[in-house]
């Protein structure tokens, strides 16, 4: 019996430009450096400016090609800035990895406004405005990729974690919403939502999971850059990763 060939090939990276946002540290910085391993051009945004630097300084010493621009993904002058200064340098913007994001935690009942619009405009305001700048440049030069990072908290309602998974689960319905619009246009738009992965983000978080037991930042990293490899005409609009006993 004779088997058909798999002529599916895994998209070639090499080149390309990458905007990753959060890249100072955990999650986005691991993104970063699993991007620049296979030939990725990377952009590293992020708001403390001496720690994204760093981090660009260390994917150069190890032979990449890496630009840090400090950037407030929340604040509309400062993505498009990004987006201004990562087309100067490149003249081109090929994925973007929407990453950036932050966690404050609390019942409702006793949850201060200013901290509900933190973490709204961070982790959902930011995708919106990071997408809405740079989807005019993927679509005028044919395709390209957009990869939001967020939680499976945007599918399961975790106590004290009102304005997180409210965020979280905008930002799902943003990128099917995103895909639907695009998606004829060449340009794939996906959700990676992680479970329990030992960052920084719980360093101000007195009760958390066993660190032991959480997923590493490398395998979303690993997640991410598949998604970027998968090969031509396939969309995939949500993976979920978690760790081997659960969402922790």
């Amino acid at each position: 019996m004779q088997h058909a060939t798999n002529n599916l090939q895994t998209n070639n990276l090499e080149g390309k430009i990458a905007i990753v946002t959060g890249a100072s540290k955990g999650i986005g910085k691991a993104i970063a450096t699993s991007l620049a391993d296979v030939g990725v051009k990377i952009v590293l945004a992020a708001r403390t400016q001496h720690t994204v630097e760093q981090v660009a300084t260390d994917l150069r010493k190890s032979g990449a090609e890496a630009i840090a621009i400090p950037t407030d993904v929340t604040d509309a002058d400062a993505v498009q800035n990004l987006i201004q200064r990562t087309l100067k340098t490149y003249q081109a913007i090929d994925i973007l990895i929407n990453n950036a994001g932050n966690g404050i935690f609390g019942p409702v009942v006793d949850f201060d406004p200013n901290d509900w619009d933190s973490v709204i405009n961070s982790n959902l305001k930011g995708v919106y405005l990071c997408s809405k700048y740079a989807l005019p440049h993927l679509l005028a030069q044919g395709g390209g990729q957009i990869i939001n990072v967020l939680s499976i908290a945007a599918k399961v309602a975790f106590p004290a974690s009102s304005a997180y998974c409210a965020a979280k689960a905008g930002a799902l319905a943003l990128t099917k919403v995103l895909s639907a619009e695009v998606r004829d246009q060449n340009v794939r738009v996906t959700a990676v939502l992680p479970g329990s992965v030992e960052t920084p983000f719980w360093e101000d978080i007195p009760q958390h999971p066993d660190f032991d037991k959480m997923l590493k930042p490398e395998h979303v990293a690993q997640t991410v850059l598949s998604v970027c490899q998968q090969p031509a005409g396939m969309v995939t609009e949500e993976i979920v990763v978690m760790p081997p006993l659960g969402i922790l």
